[in-house]
């Protein structure tokens, strides 16, 4: 069973067969040139070739095991899990590639879409995609066998398609229905793990992706610039060099070959550093699939979900710049506080306006000029007429007018 998870190809397929009879899931390629699809392929292999689980307890034997599919005529396979049950295979039957909306089945896998990316995420974690060192380690179950590796898996994926519930191994002797024996715990405790809390699942499309977040204005030499923050499908991804140590909020360095994600990030740009900027290139290299299903090409029987798996690198890439501080700019904010003085002057200016206007009260008092009116006053004075120049000296305009009337009646009484 070893050799069954050797991958020799740059990319690997996987199948999961869903259909009205039996139903696989192909988590394996171990032969070369597993992934040329050649015209009249894929097609199931014989009931000869299947892989043996241990059975299931369920009132009785459910066997468990894989199913071989062939992908060309130059040895090309991949082994398979059924994630229907209660139904027969269509051995050596031909298929063709569709989109997981063509399933043509009724159970879970049809009806709900995180039950199909927790099977797509079984198909990669699994044995025999998986060398059983792998799984072993990674579900915390050492001493682990291929053949139970087949029997919770099997078991994990019918639960998610068709509600089964996992009760123990059948066992061809007293006890028949085991759940105590060191095999039965392991199948148990990867069962558990394949369904628990580390299956987040998988789409139908994924792959590495990573993005790089920077401010938008420029920061300032001696300074943090930033904050700058990267968003990917894993927890730390690899940066190119820079010209300046990369930083947390703390001031603390970080790696280059693993900065972290999801946490903000500074570049730490010295005091004297003359204007720049930086080119903030993060890189994650990791596997892109894309998952098909492979029905039936004539009539209705399995439908199969073939994943194609290559390695590939994803970049993201943003720019921060910087500048030093420039001394003389606050000098130029003094020097404009007194263009405002200025303009707060010409505001009183205003004020006396409406004053003038009340000094028009003040011109009746030209009015008083009427005092020539007492100016007949002096005529009764008539009788000193050397006081005659001196009053026209004082009010030269206004003397000439009583002048007159005072000296035609004087003149005609001292003529006679």
């Amino acid at each position: 069973m070893g050799k069954l998870s050797t991958r020799k190809s740059t990319y690997r397929f996987r199948a999961i067969a869903a259909a009205l009879l039996t139903a696989v899931l192909a988590v394996g390629a171990p032969a070369a040139n597993a992934d040329e699809l050649q015209p009249g392929y894929p097609k199931l292999g014989q009931d000869s070739e299947l892989v043996y689980g241990h059975d299931l307890y369920r009132n009785g034997a459910l066997g468990t095991q894989l199913l071989t599919v062939h992908t060309n005529d130059k040895g090309g396979k991949i082994l398979a899990y059924c994630i229907e049950l209660d139904v027969h295979s269509e051995w050596g039957g031909e298929m063709k590639q569709a989109s997981w909306s063509a399933f043509p089945g009724s159970n879970e896998f049809a009806k709900n879409p995180q039950v199909r990316s927790k099977i797509s995420w079984i198909a990669h974690r699994s044995y025999p995609q998986v060398s059983i060192t792998q799984v072993a380690t990674e579900a915390g179950v050492p001493g682990l066998t291929e053949r139970e590796a087949i029997t919770a898996t099997q078991a994990a994926i019918w639960h998610l398609t068709d509600n089964f519930t996992f009760n123990g191994l059948h066992s061809w002797e007293e006890p028949r229905h085991d759940t105590t024996s060191d095999r039965a715990q392991r199948v148990t405790k990867l069962y558990n793990y394949l369904l628990g809390s580390a299956n987040t699942g998988l789409p139908e499309t994924s792959g590495p992706k990573v993005e790089v977040a920077v401010p938008r204005t420029p920061g300032a030499s001696g300074e943090l610039v930033g904050p700058i923050r990267l968003t990917a499908t894993q927890q730390t991804v690899a940066v190119a060099a820079l010209p300046h140590p990369l930083v947390d909020a703390t001031g603390k360095e970080v790696d280059l070959a693993a900065v972290p994600t999801g946490t903000d990030l500074f570049l730490k740009v010295p005091a004297d550093a003359p204007a720049g900027k930086a080119n903030i290139v993060a890189n994650l290299t990791g596997d892109a699939h894309t998952d098909q299903l492979l029905v039936a090409r004539n009539g209705r029987w399995q439908t199969l979900i073939m994943v194609k798996t290559q390695q590939v690198t994803a970049t993201g890439q943003g720019e921060v710049s910087w500048a030093p501080v420039q001394a003389p700019s606050p000098s130029p904010s003094p020097s404009e506080s007194p263009t405002p003085t200025p303009s707060e002057t010409p505001s009183p200016a205003p004020t006396p306006s409406p004053t003038p206007s009340d000094s028009p009260s003040p011109s009746p008092t030209p009015t008083p000029s009427d005092s020539p009116s007492p100016s007949p006053t002096p005529t009764p004075t008539p009788t000193a007429s050397t006081s005659t120049p001196s009053p026209v000296p004082s009010t030269t305009a206004p003397s000439a007018r009583p002048s007159h009337p005072v000296t035609k009646p004087g003149l005609p009484k001292t003529g006679r």
